[in-house]
């Protein structure tokens, strides 16, 4: 198992979010200083084709619309998104967030799958969230549970004190130097 990177999550949660951000707030029909739920919901055609494989960002914006609407008023604005990914970024993602965030861009799968199996175990902390720090903790815990469960069945039982380097000679005069013979008195 390679160490895990908590940031790529991160990093693709939050470039997803703004882009989409971006992309529908430039093909939107309404005026305004942010994006409602009818601007979410009734894209053309063109912001449709420009959103590409941010889809699932999309459906997450208009899903949590409520949440990420964060003053309120309607419209989630370039503050109210700066506020939700300062949140991600310092307190981590949900199940639901990597699930619905991550599932989109450039990076490996594996990361994901992982990271949704062990989601509970890698929470250390119990908030519901987890980290960058959080999956890299798991990921050296993993690591260590591994190599400690391959090297277990190794015991000094099973080494042989005797080191023969293919000279002839006495071994007694070897262990002797290393070890003073300890019934000899000093005069």
């Amino acid at each position: 198992m390679t160490i895990l990177n908590g940031q790529t999550l991160l990093a693709t949660a939050m470039s997803g979010l703004a882009s989409t951000y971006s992309t529908v707030m430039n093909g939107k029909n309404s005026s305004g200083t942010g994006l409602t739920l009818t601007d979410l919901s009734d894209l053309s055609t063109q912001t449709m084709m420009n959103l590409g494989s941010n889809y699932s960002f999309l459906q997450y914006m208009t899903t949590n619309f409520n949440t990420l609407d964060q003053d309120g008023d309607g419209e989630i604005t370039g503050a109210d998104l700066n506020n939700i990914m300062s949140t991600m970024q310092s307190k981590g993602l949900t199940y639901n967030e990597i699930q619905n965030l991550c599932t989109s861009g450039n990076y490996d799968k594996t990361l994901l799958s992982t990271v949704l199996t062990y989601f509970n175990k890698i929470d250390s902390n119990g908030d519901g969230r987890i980290t960058s720090d959080e999956i890299t903790k798991f990921s050296y815990d993993t690591q260590r549970d591994e190599v400690e469960a391959k090297y277990k069945s190794y015991r000094a039982s099973n080494v042989s004190l005797y080191y023969n380097d293919g000279i002839e000679d006495d071994t007694s005069s070897v262990l002797d130097t290393l070890r003073p013979n300890l019934n000899s008195t000093a005069s």
